[in-house]
């Protein structure tokens, strides 16, 4: 994949727009996350004028699962330089492509219902006889752990920073 391709996916696709700011959300460090704000110049996650709304609609789908036309509309508007607002990230997700390219990638064949595994990177173990589309699943409900213990942390460090603030 290209960063063109990548822009043009983004210009086109509502969900990946909603993947996208998920996945730039996770490159923000946790005080980043739990602040809204982008405090280090890293290069990772957003810039310092999208932190606030592009944390709030990363949360905001993944409790829900979808973004509004509005939420769409917003990050699609294009910037002065004319580019979209979401379409300036496009480099760092396409590192995040290449990133998740470099795990094993794993083909099956229905006539045998073997995994083949081809190791791109480090050696992958996978148990014996599972399936795909149940390998999905579990990494689904993984990641829906994962994003719901990651909401109740971000929750509480939020409710713990106002509380601080209103008892000054």
């Amino acid at each position: 994949m290209t960063k063109d391709e990548i822009i043009q996916l983004l210009a086109t696709n509502d969900k990946a727009v909603a993947r996208a700011l998920v996945v730039l959300n996770e490159r923000q460090t946790q005080d980043e996350q739990a602040s809204e704000e982008t405090k280090y110049h890293n290069g990772r996650g957003f810039r310092p004028c999208h932190a606030r709304m592009g944390t709030s609609m990363a949360t905001f789908y993944n409790a829900r699962g979808y973004l509004s036309p509005k939420q769409i509309a917003y990050w699609r508007r294009p910037m002065k330089g004319g580019k979209a607002k979401i379409a300036i990230y496009a480099g760092q997700l396409l590192e995040i492509a290449a990133e998740k390219a470099k795990v094993a990638s794993v083909k099956y064949d229905k006539t045998r219902e073997e995994l083949e595994v081809e190791p791109t990177g480090p050696a992958v173990v996978l148990p014996e006889n599972i399936r795909p589309d149940a390998m999905e699943r579990e990494m689904q409900r993984m990641e829906y752990e994962g994003d719901l213990a990651q909401t109740k942390a971000d929750e509480h460090a939020k409710f713990l920073a106002k509380c601080r603030m209103e008892s000054i």
